[in-house]
Order: structure tokens, then sequence, then C-alpha cells
């Protein structure tokens, strides 16, 4: 299954105000604790939507293929028998505890983490960036401009 129009309105919302999204990473000796918040209640709300969507996707297996999508995400997906998460919600957002035993796994959940921590901090450059080093250069060298990359986030991978 690829994502929802639903799915992808929630991650566009949160880049486009990222700079009203405060997030905190604790690396864990095995795993990682993430407190991503947001003191606008309506941006909090698509926060804990988002992480509860992506929990059950995570849960299910059920990569959602996004061109921003990284290797470490691939491997949580991979690897979801190999992880242990705990969710607190928040009145402002949610609180994530996510651990294994594996050490490979442990990594790539602390490289995801970090990953989202750009994607808060830098907000739509983040976003071109992770598509650069995904393949996302159109011909001629061009970035994909909100159009593009919105037709690009709907297609179905080959």
């Amino acid at each position: 299954m690829t994502s929802t129009q639903a799915q992808l309105q929630v991650i566009h919302a949160m880049f486009v105000n990222h700079d009203r999204i405060k997030r905190t990473v604790e690396n864990l000796p095995n795993g990682i604790r993430t407190v991503t918040e947001s003191d606008d209640p309506s941006l909090a709300e698509l926060i804990k939507k988002h992480v509860a969507e992506m929990g059950s996707r995570v849960g299910a297996g059920d990569d959602p293929r996004l061109p921003i999508e990284s290797d470490s995400l691939h491997a949580i997906f991979r690897d979801k028998d190999k992880i242990k998460t705990s969710y607190e919600t928040t009145d402002k957002g949610v609180a994530v505890v996510q651990t294994s035993d594996d050490p490979r796994t442990v990594a790539a959940l602390q490289k995801h983490a970090s990953e989202v921590s750009d994607f808060v901090q830098e907000g739509m450059t983040a976003l071109h960036t992770a598509m650069m080093k995904r393949g996302g250069m159109m011909g001629g060298g061009m970035m994909p401009g909100p159009m593009m990359m919105q037709r690009m986030m709907h297609q179905d991978p080959i």
C-alpha cells in the first residue's frame, strides 16, 4: 500500500509549519526517546495523528514508499519485529520510546530520529535535500517544485 492523500496532507502541513514544532531526541543505549510537540493545538493533533498512523504502518510492515524515505526508515520497516515501541500522548504532541536488542536496528532508529529532527528544524529545505539524496534530481539538474513534488509523492512505485 502507498501513502494516502490524507497522510500526505498531514506530512506536508508539518513540513510547512516546521517552525512551530519542537522536538527533542535522546539516544538510549538500546534505542531512542523522542518528544515531538507544538503549542498550536491543530498542529499538535497532526503530530499525534502522524505518529499513530506511522506506528500502525510500521507494525503492519506497510512501507508508504515516499520519495524522501531513507535507508534507515526502510530498515525500520524491514526489522519491525526487532523493535519495541511505546507511545505517550501529551497535551501538545507525542513522546515515543523505541528500543531493540539488535545493534543495527538501534543504529537505524537513531539515524531516522536524527533525520526527522532535520525535517523539523529545516522544513522544506530538508525535504528537498532528502529528495536529492534519494535521486530526486529532475532532467537538467533542476529540483522538483511543489507541483512536481506533489505528483511524485502520489505515484505508486514501479
